[in-house]
């Protein structure tokens, strides 16, 4: 026994310091000055007065708080001399660093070190999550309201009748943990109420729904009450919002594989090898959790007869046996929590999807991604008595994590390389010259690094970004044909100014051979890459001239 217990703690340490160093490289990472499209809106958002902040976001689709909260941070980074883009990336990383306390903290006292350092290693290295350590956007933060205030819930559930005062404590904190949850992002809002149908059924199964019935009233109604002003003010324009003009595709069956792929597919360079080990992957979640959930059943329903039954039963008359089986049913029901969260969070995206209009992308899961890995983590040390099977299980999941982190790692240190050739390329540009972009994104990130004025050939730029780049302009008023805008293009030239052309994609070829015909020429200069935007550079100029 004590060999073991050494075993899980040296492991679980070693886990939680290695998971502390991988998240000490994203944070060096955090040097790189590459944006894309969502992230320079964060990045032209969080420049803006606190009340004019709260305006815009009411006007886009996700709620206030991570604006809020990455202002907050960079005029602390800020006043100290860091730059707006590693302060704002340095806010991405922090989330991740409170869930290592979590892990170090109340999942290691509840479910044990190895649990602990499987979980903090999980939430940094599995499919997609390394990456958004250092994005600019708010769905690091999601995760981690989510996931402490699920581990808060478990805690109400686990807690001693005598603890009221750290009882309350809990209380009080998962309520703002949850209420943060919702004011950070609305899928996960359905994650707090996933968590919150979580603690319904725990204080069921401990048979204290009547005594912790009021508390578990209060706490939803002041999270509910905490959350209703923005409702009744804001998301129900959005919604209006949503059903005119939204961006999002429409959903397919298929869209499950999608969601699984985006779960467990990794990253190393055979394509085949991937789909194979993300199907890996997924058995050995599925196959832990079925094992699970069918060892702790019998338990789970023999504890919810109550004690008065368990008078006449023999088999409960020990004590230490019978907080045994309730000490698994717990366990069970934490691990169909886990799930539940992002199970609930997916069907709900389908259901409004399917039922209203799609509304529901892969990423969206994310802020259930820390209880799902982990009850994972959980689930493997149940095995720790069975090295047979726990040993096989870490070595798959270092390899793939590693392999994952690794690529992570190198696809920042290449954009960071192109960044800096990217800023060379702008460097070209004058200050007063005029620039001419032809996709609209690529216009908003050249807004942001360049205080030049832009003109969109076809279409114009989303109302939200011209408000926060006012730069940013369509190059023909109304609807666009190439007449028009050959001779909007010809006014711009006319102004005696150098003019621009930022080129995005085959288009540009299609747009230069109407320019050639019409007596523009355009000189390509350079070729770079902003984070995940190839452009040449041309200049542009009359043919005659």
């Amino acid at each position: 026994m004590e060999h073991k217990k050494r075993w899980d703690e040296i492991t679980g340490m070693a886990l939680l310091a290695l998971s502390a160093g991988l998240l000490g490289i994203s944070a060096f990472l955090c040097a790189g000055s590459d944006l894309w499209y969502d992230e320079v809106f964060t990045m032209g958002l969080v420049q803006r007065p606190l009340g004019e902040l709260v305006a815009i976001t009411a006007r886009d689709v996700h709620p206030p708080l991570y604006y809020m909260i990455v202002k907050l941070f960079l005029s602390i980074f800020c006043a100290a001399g860091m730059q707006p883009v590693m302060s704002a990336r340095l806010v991405s990383v922090l989330p991740f660093f409170l869930c290592l306390v979590y892990a170090l903290t109340k999942v290691r006292r509840m479910f044990g070190m190895f649990a602990a350092g499987l979980f903090g290693f999980l939430i940094l290295t599995m499919p997609q999550l390394a990456d958004y350590t250092v994005e600019v956007r708010m769905y690091g933060w999601a995760l981690f309201f989510v996931t402490a205030g699920m581990l808060h819930a478990c805690e109400v559930v686990r807690s001693d009748k005598k603890k009221y005062s750290s009882d309350v404590i809990n209380w009080c904190v998962m309520t703002g943990w949850l209420l943060a949850a919702c004011y950070t992002h609305y899928f996960a809002c359905v994650a707090a109420c996933m968590v919150y149908l979580y603690l319904l059924a725990g204080l069921w199964q401990e048979r204290r729904l009547k005594e912790r019935g009021k508390a578990f009233l209060i706490s939803s109604f002041f999270c509910g009450a905490g959350y209703l002003p923005w409702v009744l003010l804001v998301v129900t324009r959005q919604v209006a919002q949503v059903n005119e003009n939204y961006w999002i595709q429409p959903l397919s069956w298929r869209s499950l594989g999608g969601c699984i792929k985006f779960l467990f597919q990794p990253f190393f360079n055979h394509q085949t090898l991937n789909v194979i080990l993300a199907v890996l992957l997924f058995l050995c979640y599925a196959g832990l959790f079925i094992w699970t959930l069918y060892q702790g059943l019998k338990k789970i329903l023999s504890e919810s007869a109550g004690p008065e039954s368990a008078k006449d039963n023999l088999a409960l008359k020990n004590d230490l046996q019978m907080k045994r089986k309730q000490e698994e049913g717990r366990k069970v029901l934490f691990l169909i929590g886990c799930a539940g969260v992002l199970a609930g969070l997916v069907a709900f995206g389908f259901l409004v999807s399917f039922l209203i209009r799609p509304v529901f992308v892969y990423r969206y899961m994310l802020p259930a991604l820390g209880v799902f890995w982990l009850g994972f983590a959980v689930m493997v040390s149940g095995f720790l008595n069975r090295k047979y099977v726990v040993i096989p299980l870490l070595a798959f999941v270092l390899v793939t994590g590693l392999r994952n982190f690794r690529s992570f790692y190198g696809e920042e240190m290449w954009k960071k390389i192109q960044m800096d050739e990217a800023e060379r390329v702008f460097s070209r540009i004058g200050e007063g010259d005029i620039v001419v972009c032809n996709f609209a994104q690529m216009q908003a990130v050249t807004a942001y690094y360049l205080p030049n004025d832009s003109y969109l050939w076809y279409g114009e730029p989303e109302p939200l970004i011209r408000e926060i780049y006012p730069g940013c302009h369509e190059l023909v008023g109304g609807e666009f044909s190439d007449e028009a805008g050959i001779r909007s293009l010809k006014k711009l030239l006319d102004l005696g100014k150098p003019v621009w052309f930022v080129g995005s994609g085959n288009a540009r070829d299609e747009i230069i051979e109407k320019w050639e015909k019409a007596g523009i020429g355009a000189k390509e200069q350079e070729t770079a890459m902003v984070e995940r935007y190839w452009f040449n550079l041309y200049k542009i100029f009359y043919k005659n001239e």
